[in-house]
């Protein structure tokens, strides 16, 4: 498909939601993916392939300008002075870019206003969970001046640019705005080494700055040569302006950079219902660290949430690890608490994510499973879109039924529950039991509520203080009457979803993933005989493997699908150091997906069985003889999966039963970093670490002692989510 093409905001209507979309990866942190985070060039690569046909323009410079930096008619622009305009000139006729940078600096550092113009191409970001950013300039507010400026500090920079000696490098391709008003066929995003690169390179620190601030929306210059081009950036894409020359049009970049330095924070981007609780007295910072686990000396943010017509605030840390993509729901967590008198509440959960609009919001699915009294479900506390939250390409977008483009709301909430993650079981009866009141949710919600999760993954199953468990994340959620494409977690959705993306997601398929669920958790963090090497290489063919096809899109489970069908799942090859009724549990819930996998009965089985049918109504045979024969196994196995109801009896039943161990919790890291540098090796090594510290507040010491399994062993990249927001996400 071509690249989207800009049209006018008054063309532009609202993007109309369907709820999902075609299976694609994403670049973002996966829970479940324990490779190593991702060198800069290998984050430009992937960004460059999930963001392809999200930018849109040429926007008339001008028009970009009107649209997106408000004009202050009390403060003029000051105009370019003679020996500013031969340092641009300079900038254009030096001979690396190294030599473009002081030229280029001492020609405009005078426009942005109470703003540090900082050269930082020589000193990459420091705490940088991908390494090696460092734009060629940013720009930060004097008055919040990062202790080491030449640094690039991702977590204050107020603007990036990035210079590039060559038109050559130019990641765009720009039509003739007059004579094309309507659009052109041909793509924007230039599609050759070097551009490719400019694109990832600007993108990436795009992405940088979402995940180390709170924001709506961001803004980047990037230069080539002697032309520049603005960009917006949002969780939609990017709208990007004509490349103009900044010599002969050199007001253009001084009107941006004077307009950008007299913005507003919110004006600039920043998110106003967050910011540091600084207002805290240092007793009652410390009281809430001790309340939500956190070290002494954690600097905590004020969260402002939607209640009613107004705000409820709470407090909590920043969000423990990034989101390493554009695009998305880029669905973020964290404990929080409330502060009544001084005194912290008890401890709850925060969650936002990125909406479709059009799509309803999660909060509005909690306050509809009330109504039923849903059991194993957290409460909501409050929530609602954040004011201001939307994104704005999509308003651009020519073709809207073409492009992925989609708009999207901020949608925030607190749940008053947070509890242990499901990795984090103390035996595996209560893995067991954890799964069957998650599933007796499920159940529940879609038989009394009508409504399907659709994003049945570890993750999304927690257990409480007494060892229960509680079903959480309805935010993919939709009502049964709403027709529903593949969406989840792709390590846990359905063999059938990920071999044919397009088809509707079924009950049967979230059944499915409860049963990838236990397999996964099982696999990962039970003790056996088989070596690191070869669970890691196990756990990766068989959750994490996927292809593209011809279309761009993603399939997958193939060794899942095989493991089903022959009866085979887990393998029997995989043992547990102390046996556990858990394996036969999971092989026994595995079973009717035989039905679905295998080949239907021929002709001449169902002819064979009928007359065994028959035999045993004369009283020739025996009722073992009906039920050994493949036509009764796929029959049984096909009204099993109508519902949930055979699934809980059968956990039920396991529970009953006794040799459960009682102490085979989870276990250590049983999955193996093999991939990246030592370097890399490191780093996710310290990731699991601080999200330990961080993610998995409960009423015990805070803990996330993730163990997640290698992508596979093919030429995937490192993370996946829905080409749009709503469709699947790699966590």
């Amino acid at each position: 498909m071509a690249s989207t093409h800009e049209s006018s905001p008054d063309e532009a209507a609202p993007a109309v939601n369907v709820g999902s979309t075609p299976i694609a990866r994403r670049s973002r942190t996966a829970h479940y993916d324990c490779a190593p985070p991702p060198l800069q060039g290998q984050m430009k690569t992937t960004l460059v392939d999930e963001t392809k046909d999200r930018y849109v323009g040429p926007v008339e410079p001008w028009q970009f300008l009107q649209d997106y930096l408000p004009c202050l008619n009390s403060m003029p622009t000051p105009p370019l002075e003679e020996k500013e305009l031969e340092e641009l000139k300079k900038a254009t006729k030096a001979t690396s870019e190294k030599q473009m940078y002081q030229s280029f600096k001492d020609a405009l550092k005078r426009f942005a206003k109470d703003m540090e113009f900082m050269e930082t191409s020589k000193n990459p970001a420091e705490d940088d969970s991908v390494p090696g950013a460092k734009p060629d300039f940013c720009l930060y507010e004097i008055a919040k001046n990062p202790k080491n400026p030449e640094k690039a500090d991702f977590s204050a920079a107020e603007l990036c640019i990035e210079l590039k000696r060559s038109v050559s490098w130019d990641p765009f391709k720009d039509f003739d705005l007059k004579k094309n008003k309507g659009g052109s066929s041909d793509p924007f995003e230039r599609d050759t080494v070097i551009a490719n690169d400019t694109r990832g390179q600007i993108t990436s620190y795009a992405v940088r700055q979402f995940y180390s601030q709170h924001r709506f929306f961001a803004f980047s210059v990037v230069v080539f040569g002697d032309h520049a081009r603005l960009v917006r950036w949002d969780r939609s894409g990017a709208v990007v302006s004509a490349g103009f020359n900044y010599v002969d049009n050199a007001n253009l970049l001084v009107e941006f950079l004077w307009r950008f330095s007299h913005l507003s924070p919110a004006d600039r981007g920043r998110d106003p219902t967050v910011s540091p609780a600084s207002k805290l007295s240092e007793v009652t910072a410390q009281k809430i660290r001790k309340t939500l686990n956190l070290k002494v000396g954690t600097s905590l943010l004020k969260f402002d949430v939607p209640h009613k017509d107004e705000y409820k605030s709470f407090y909590g840390p920043h969000f423990p690890h990034p989101v390493r993509s554009l695009i998305g729901r880029s669905t973020r967590t964290v404990p929080v608490c409330e502060l009544d008198a001084e005194e912290p509440g008890k401890m709850a959960f925060l969650k936002e994510y990125w909406r479709p609009a059009g799509v309803r919001g999660e909060v509005e699915v909690y306050e509809h499973l009330k109504k039923y009294d849903i059991p194993h479900i957290a409460l909501l506390v409050c929530g609602g879109d954040v004011p201001h939250g939307e994104t704005r390409t999509h308003e651009r977008v020519k073709l809207k039924d073409l492009s992925p483009v989609m708009h999207l709301c901020l949608h925030r909430l607190v749940l008053d529950f947070v509890g242990r993650r499901l990795t984090e079981f103390e035996c595996t009866k209560e893995l067991a039991r954890a799964v069957l009141h998650a599933m007796e949710a499920h159940w529940q919600a879609f038989k009394r509520a009508r409504v399907l999760h659709r994003d049945v993954s570890v993750d999304n199953i927690r257990i409480d203080k007494d060892g229960n468990g509680v079903m959480i994340d309805w935010e993919l959620a939709l009502f049964v009457d709403d027709k529903s494409h593949v969406n989840g977690t792709w390590q846990f959705i359905s063999v059938a979803l990920l071999g044919s993306p397009g088809r509707l997601h079924e009950l049967k398929d979230d059944i499915e993933s409860f049963v990838h669920v236990l397999g996964w958790t099982v696999l990962c963090y039970l003790p056996g005989p088989m070596g690191k090497d070869d669970r890691t290489a196990l756990v990766s063919l068989l959750y994490d493997h996927g292809w593209k096809t011809l279309s761009g899109g993603e399939k997958g489970g193939l060794a899942k699908g095989y493991a089903l069908k022959s009866g085979d799942y887990p393998p029997k090859t995989f043992t547990l150091a102390e046996p556990s009724p858990i394996l036969e549990l999971i092989r026994t819930l595995a079973s009717p997906f035989q039905a679905r996998y295998g080949d239907a009965p021929t002709a001449s089985q169902i002819e064979r069985y009928d007359r065994l049918k028959k035999k045993l109504a004369d009283g020739f045979c025996e009722q073992e003889d009906v039920e050994d024969h493949p036509v009764y196994k796929y029959l049984q196995g096909t009204d099993r999966l109508r519902s949930s109801e055979w699934f809980l009896r059968t956990i039920e039943d396991a529970l009953e039963r006794p040799g459960w161990p009682v102490e085979d919790g989870a276990g250590d890291k049983l999955v193996v970093f093999t991939e990246g540098t030592a370097k890399q090796q490191q780093r996710a090594e310290q990731r699991v670490k601080t999200e330990s510290q961080l993610l998995s507040a409960s009423s015990g010491p805070l803990k996330r002692s993730t163990t997640p399994p290698l992508p596979a062993l093919r030429d995937k990249r490192s993370r996946l989510d829905g080409n749009s927001d709503g469709g699947i996400t790699r966590e």
